[in-house]
């Protein structure tokens, strides 16, 4: 959700003029915010391109700017499934895992495709392990 979020960018439009990071911006502007390049930013995470579950403590998140993580927006406009999503990620995912071990098929590149949402160009191509096998 942090390296490849699936909605990777959030467009708003000002309905009043106003002043961002020092720079006005007149009613009716778009305004863009990418958490593709958000999440990758060494201001708020140490080696920002890498996976690092373990980053994730609570006091790492206290610490963490308010908006420097928004996978799924944030504030008055944020994603109302957000916290469904959550919780049918972490299901699936374990219901699948504990069944299944899903290996990468050797030399099928994963590119990523920013389409409306983000997602693998050519999919990504695995071989399924059963569990009870291993």
């Amino acid at each position: 959700m942090r390296l490849y979020p699936p909605a990777y960018g959030l467009g708003r439009e000002a309905i009043n003029d106003c002043e961002i990071g020092g720079y006005r911006v007149p009613t009716g502007t778009q305004v863009f915010m990418f958490q593709w390049a958000t999440h990758r930013d060494a201001r708020w995470f140490d080696r920002p391109l890498e996976f690092k579950p373990e980053r994730w403590t609570a006091e790492f998140e206290s610490q963490l700017h308010k908006y420097a993580y928004f996978p799924f927006g944030a504030g008055p406009r944020v994603c109302i499934g957000a916290a469904f999503a959550m919780m049918e990620m972490v299901l699936v995912l374990a219901t699948i895992g504990r069944k299944f071990r899903l290996e990468l098929v050797a030399k099928h590149p994963v590119e990523v495709y920013p389409a409306m949402s983000l997602r693998p160009k050519d999919g990504v191509k695995v071989i399924v392990h059963s569990r009870s096998t291993l």
